[in-house]
């Protein structure tokens, strides 16, 4: 019994015994963790290597790691800044745009810095949102408080995101914005320049079509004037023969233009001087000195000279021969001028311009004739017209009365004599032309005056000396028509108008030649108003024109003391008009002249403008005036309208 107890007690000490062994065999005890700052430490050791070697997958993990630990604000800020540039890198957009707000929270001069602004942009274009990197440069450039540099910055990197687009039309915006928000003359110099660089990396089809867009009143504008400034640049470099139009422009834009700091352009007008040379043109002129016609000969050349001196501003220099059409040897001295003078302009009368024709002299020249027409064989090809026709005179009147009006019905009055049977077939096909109809076309004896009462009657469709006065009773009957052309001088158009009023027809839109604009100048204050309160005349000045070439013109006349009308106008336009015609010291092909004048589209005129087609077949698109007891004003269609609605509605039947 006694050794059973002490069996089963030994047997129970071998079990612990051998399970006390087994435990001790089979602990492991762990390895003593180094203190934190040593694992920060070296995390931060492996990141700066990844980071300097350029292994940014590796460099973002590990600062990823990092960001979550406890490090001091500037390692903190580092930390997350390096997070921010590897996911960049490595193309997570979202967790870099995420770091860098992180690491400008911990060091908020970060803000401060372009990089950081880039490195935001970066990450809003990699996640597709182009429109929000675009509205955050823009809101970074108009923060005042926000240091120059960095606006500046922000709207270099807005140009550059336009033109990635090829959205080039944008930049003239932009860079006008960035200009006013310049802070001095300082920093506005600095956005030409930027301006000027940027420009030059602009394609061509592109710099043409943002130059288009610009108005001619804004040409000298910022940064207009920039842009305008390349594209003519490019044009010299690339055809060498439009320098002296190019230089004129060029000049403009220096003497106008609203610079911050001129003097690089005027270096580099210089260095063109200096590749190309002083341009110089010759034109001829060819009008009356002498004779009935000699004052107006006189006074297109007043013009041309104003002209030229509004040229030699510009940095033209101009040689202006002058030929009296009027002297016996006038085609000798036509022949013998210098072979540089090869545009002439004039002459202004037609037997003059014969004559040049019947001695071979016309092909010699690139003339500009001062004439209303000149035959369809001929315009274009042999000779080129500077002057408005009996066609655009009629073109205006018609197009008001049917486009502007609405009168598509009308009648035409005309003496019996060329200019009148001329002027009524020319009105009555552009009528056509336009859609509308002549319902009455009537004659008249020139001289005859008793017997233009019956004309007029005739054409309103009552009996001659029958009117209504005062017998109210009577009905005299509508004409079919509610306008009338009356191709005759202002003087008989005097005795003509009161006949209308005689047979009560007072509601016609009464349309002129421009001879009634010619005369009514001359003659307002002894002018019957109440005949001619509905009447229309087209012509080629209007004084109070606003356009800048008519306010230059005008400057200079009052400088000189000499008056401006048409015809100083015409010289005035005629000058300036050559030297866009390139170089002019060589008689130019047809087909290349055409070519020059219908691109002059934008050419600034102080008279009613002209256009060429591209078969050189010029149109003057005249001016509208209305007359009154002091002189003539510009046609307002509106208030036209409400004037005859307003008689219409008093004298209606």
């Amino acid at each position: 019994m006694i050794l059973r107890h002490i069996a089963s007690l030994l047997l129970l000490c071998m079990f612990f015994l051998v399970l006390l062994g087994g435990c001790v065999e089979k602990k492991r005890l762990p390895p003593v963790a180094p203190p934190v700052a040593t694992t920060v430490e070296s995390l931060v050791l492996q990141a700066d290597r990844a980071w300097q070697a350029g292994d940014y997958q590796r460099s973002k993990q590990l600062y990823e790691l990092l960001v979550s630990e406890p490090l001091d604000t500037s390692l903190q800020s580092l930390a997350w800044e390096r997070l921010a540039v590897s996911s960049l890198r490595t193309g997570d957009y979202a967790r870099s745009q995420d770091a860098l707000i992180r690491a400008a929270l911990h060091d908020p001069t970060l803000r401060q810095q372009w990089i950081w602004h880039e490195y935001r942009v970066k990450a809003l274009l990699g996640m597709g949102r182009g429109d929000a990197a675009e509205e955050y440069l823009r809101q970074l450039m108009a923060q005042p408080e926000t240091p120059w540099s960095l606006r500046s910055s922000a709207g270099v990197r807005l140009s550059e995101i336009y033109r990635e687009f090829r959205d080039y039309d944008a930049l003239s915006s932009l860079f006008s914005t960035l200009y006013d928000l310049a802070p001095d003359e300082g920093a506005r110099a600095e956005v030409e320049r930027i301006a000027v660089r940027i420009a030059r990396e602009i394609p061509d089809r592109a710099l043409e079509h943002l130059t288009g867009l610009v108005l001619p009143g804004d040409v000298a504008l910022f940064p207009n004037a920039v842009f305008l400034w390349e594209q003519r640049r490019r044009e010299v470099t690339e055809s060498p023969e439009a320098w002296p139009q190019v230089r004129m422009t060029l000049n403009r834009l220096l003497q106008q233009g609203d610079w911050a700091d001129v003097d690089p352009f005027a270096a580099e007008l210089e260095d063109l001087d200096e590749q190309f040379g002083l341009p110089g043109v010759c034109v001829g002129l060819m009008v009356p000195l002498d004779g009935v016609l000699a004052e107006t000969g006189w006074k297109i050349v007043r013009g041309a000279e104003a002209g030229r001196n509004a040229l030699l501003e510009d940095g033209m220099t101009l040689r202006l021969e002058i030929i009296n059409s009027q002297a016996q040897d006038v085609l000798d001295t036509l022949a013998t001028m210098a072979p540089e003078c090869a545009i002439v302009g004039g002459p202004v009368q037609r037997e003059t311009w014969d004559r040049i024709q019947a001695a071979g002299l016309a092909a010699h020249r690139n003339f500009f004739t001062f004439l209303p027409t000149m035959g369809e064989e001929q315009e274009g090809s042999l000779a080129w017209r500077f002057f408005g026709s009996p066609r655009d005179q009629v073109h205006a009147l018609a197009d008001l009365a049917i486009n502007e009006m609405g009168i598509h019905d009308m009648a035409v009055l005309f003496p019996q004599d060329r200019f009148g049977e001329h002027m009524g077939e020319a009105f009555t096909a552009e009528v056509s032309n336009l859609g509308g109809r002549v319902r009455g076309y009537r004659s008249y004896q020139p001289g005859e005056h008793a017997t233009w009462g019956e004309s007029v009657a005739g054409l309103l469709g009552v009996q001659a000396q029958v009117r209504r006065g005062r017998n109210e009773e009577a009905r005299m009957p509508n004409p079919p028509f509610q306008a009338i052309f009356i191709p005759d001088s202002l003087r008989n158009a005097e005795m003509l108008l009161p006949q209308f009023f005689y047979y009560d027809e007072q509601r016609l839109l009464i349309l002129g030649p421009e001879i009634w604009s010619q005369s009514w100048i001359r003659r307002a204050e002894q002018m019957e108003q109440q005949y001619f309160r509905l009447a229309v005349m087209p012509g080629g000045w209007w004084p109070e024109n606003p356009s800048p070439a008519t306010r230059e013109l005008t400057r200079l006349a009052e400088e000189s003391g000499q008056p401006v009308d048409f015809w100083v106008a015409l010289g005035y336009d005629f000058i300036r008009m050559s030297s866009r015609l390139g170089h002019t010291s060589r008689v130019l092909p047809p087909e290349r002249l055409n070519a020059l004048l219908w691109e002059a589209a934008d050419f600034e005129w102080s008279m009613a403008p002209l256009f060429w087609d591209e078969q050189g077949r010029a149109r003057q698109s005249m001016f509208l005036f209305q007359p009154t007891s002091r002189g003539l004003t510009i046609m307002d269609p509106v208030a036209l309208r409400n004037q005859i609605d307003r008689i219409r509605m008093r004298f209606s039947r």
